[in-house]
């Protein structure tokens, strides 16, 4: 699968859009597919643990179910579109239609890192890190992640910082 499927690129004269969480989406139906499996363990070895520690287990899984559901339904839907036009980064989703969220000529882009992964997120200069937005999927070491990386470098954020710099530049 090519990268403008993988992020279902949109792009025009003046605006670029993409769902950074798209990748993800494999990766969450394995997670959701085993956490089935593991809630089928629990009611088969149901007698082997005692009530407490059986709803302890139970609430833990509902709560993954109900995160890779969010992941799957909803997390995989949101697209950030860069507007050259209206000097504006929008956000939209399932329930939320496009909402601005910054001004293009204030974005700055920057690597985040947590737990041996990093990724590429979006924030406003001068409180990035207060309030930013994850646009891409986890990288790490290795040659399928920088092949990745690699992609993601060219065919997204060369084009966003390039909408970034002419906005700029005005």
């Amino acid at each position: 699968m090519n990268i403008q499927e993988r992020y279902s690129i949109e792009e025009t004269l003046n605006a670029f859009s993409f769902c950074p969480k798209k990748p993800s989406l494999q990766l969450s139906r394995w997670f959701l597919a085993g956490i089935m499996v593991c809630g089928a363990g629990l009611f088969l070895f149901e007698k082997y643990i005692d009530r407490t520690g059986f709803w302890v287990i139970f609430i833990v899984l509902v709560y993954f179910v109900l995160h890779s559901l969010y992941d799957l339904k909803i997390g995989s839907k949101i697209r950030y579109t860069f507007d050259k036009k209206e000097n504006a980064v929008y956000k939209s989703s399932l329930f939320f239609s496009k909402r601005k969220i910054l001004k293009l000529s204030e974005a700055v882009i920057f690597v985040s890192s947590e737990m041996g992964s990093w990724y590429y997120a979006l924030g406003a200069d001068k409180s990035q890190f207060v309030k930013n937005y994850r646009i891409s999927e986890n990288f790490t070491s290795g040659r399928k992640s920088d092949v990745k990386k690699e992609a993601y470098e060219q065919f997204i954020l060369m084009k966003i910082d390039k909408l970034i710099e002419s906005i700029q530049t005005k």
